[in-house]
């Protein structure tokens, strides 16, 4: 009995060990949010940390593209603080991706809207497969619920990911 005990403690101890050390070690940036980091820091004329519509419009003058960038800069500022910050603007939401990615507003993304400046033919072939998933009805248009949906499951699948450690799995080693 006293063996199965410092069986379990020692276990106890690896785990939570590894918890903790798990919980201070930052999960690795996708290479999409360091994308993000670096253009939101390219916008960020000033260096403040924020983005004033000004520097989020950047160079664009014709008054379509400013009306555009107007509509998805609401979209993204979400605390209607009138100023963007980097957590706002790597957590876009999906209606603020598909008005970016709507290049010819029509309300639908067709897959060379959606593949934007991709060239690289296995980046093409990630983008069109992502495409094809998203694509629930099969139309070859994505419509604004397709990728919202779509937003939902990979925000989904990443809490998933982040599960916490579980003592009541030491519970039940402990009662065997």
């Amino acid at each position: 009995m006293g063996t199965a005990l410092s069986v379990v403690s020692a276990l106890r101890n690896v785990i939570s060990q590894g918890h903790d050390a798990a919980a201070k070690k930052k999960p690795a940036k996708s290479k999409w949010v360091q994308a993000m980091e670096k253009t939101f820091k390219t916008k960020d004329k000033d260096e403040d940390g924020v983005l004033s519509f000004d520097e989020y419009k950047g160079k664009s003058r014709k008054p379509e593209a400013i009306e555009k960038a107007e509509q998805i800069f609401k979209l993204i500022d979400t605390d209607d603080d009138l100023k963007v910050s980097l957590k706002e603007f790597t957590n876009k939401p999906a209606e603020a991706r598909f008005k970016q990615m709507d290049r010819n507003d029509d309300g639908k993304i067709t897959f060379d809207e959606y593949k934007g400046k991709r060239e690289k033919p296995e980046e093409v072939e990630k983008a069109e497969q992502r495409f094809k998933r998203i694509d629930k009805d099969g139309d070859k248009k994505l419509a604004v619920d397709e990728l919202k949906a779509a937003q939902r499951k990979q925000q989904q699948s990443k809490k998933s990911a982040k599960k916490k450690f579980q003592p009541k799995l030491l519970e039940a080693a402990e009662k065997k």
